[in-house]
């Protein structure tokens, strides 16, 4: 797909497709996507030879598995691959969200890369070298995608290539040294962290955000914005996830029925239940059970 083609809530650059001029200006570049996803989507493994993989999670939550170790990415972190590194959406389904991803060729001092010199490539190596698997970002990221999406579409020769190879780096080097989050103070995002591991460790408990704002010394109202800005999503999006999840467990590891499942986890229905389970997972209940159920 050439750069500038939209469709059903998907963005996609390929730097290596034939006939895109631009491409070939700043061949570092592989490929840049934005994704929304509304529905479970499959995806399973594979590996970018040669590549980075760097993936902003704009809204929402993914979980990727590398070398059978998960990896939990929430709304404002960014994941990334190092080359050749199979990596796959936890249980080969990636989670409803919106993501940015940028596919990079790997630094190499031998050549130019990006315009640096080889001192410049080697730092950049050393940094990447060392990066966290999972990154805390803030929305400086999120603009800076935006922003070469529109160059990519927009912008002519010979302009394309110094910004494109410019914004590239920029987005790099953001993603090595993220600037503080000057929204949210770190002592009140530790505490919104703290709520949020509570929330996963106690799924079927009943969570209500006038209760949770008090706990944490704010209004209700700010409390839902702060989560929405924290996390992606809002507070009863996230238990209604953190429910699914466990209830995935509970259907592969125990004979408890559906129904008796999904009440105790607060949906009001057990087709309620099986539409928001297949939403996040790809399969119904049932098709679950029957695909990872565990006899004990």
């Amino acid at each position: 797909m050439t750069a500038g083609k939209d469709r059903s809530g998907r963005w996609v650059y390929d730097g290596e497709e034939k006939g895109n001029s631009g491409a070939v200006q700043v061949p570092e570049l592989l490929m840049l996507g934005y994704d929304h996803f509304t529905e479970a989507l499959r995806l399973s493994h594979h590996e970018h030879d040669g590549a980075f993989e760097f993936v902003f999670v704009e809204s929402g939550k993914v979980t990727w598995e590398v070398n059978g170790q998960d990896y939990e990415t929430r709304a404002g972190e960014m994941f990334h691959t190092r080359p050749n590194e199979p990596h796959r959406a936890r249980m080969d389904y990636m989670e409803p969200c919106s993501i940015w991803w940028m596919i990079v060729k790997r630094p190499s001092a031998d050549s130019s890369w990006l315009g640096l010199s080889a001192i410049e490539v080697d730092a950049v190596i050393e940094k990447l070298h060392n990066l966290p698997r999972v990154l805390r970002t803030n929305n400086h990221l999120k603009i800076s995608f935006r922003r070469l999406k529109q160059v990519l579409q927009t912008e002519a020769q010979p302009w394309l290539k110094l910004k494109v190879r410019h914004m590239v780096l920029d987005l790099i080097l953001n993603m090595t040294e993220p600037p503080p989050n000057l929204h949210i103070p770190e002592d009140l995002h530790a505490a919104l962290r703290s709520i949020v591991e509570n929330i996963q460790r106690n799924p079927e408990k009943h969570w209500n955000n006038r209760d949770i704002a008090a706990s944490i010394g704010v209004s209700e109202s700010h409390f839902y914005r702060l989560f929405r800005e924290s996390f992606g999503q809002s507070p009863s999006s996230f238990v209604e996830r953190s429910r699914v999840e466990y209830a995935a467990q509970l259907l592969a590891h125990s004979d408890t029925p559906i129904t008796s499942l999904a009440l105790s986890l607060e949906f009001k229905t057990s087709q309620h239940f099986s539409t928001v389970f297949k939403k996040v997972t790809g399969m119904t209940p049932s098709k679950w059970r029957a695909a990872h159920h565990k006899p004990t």
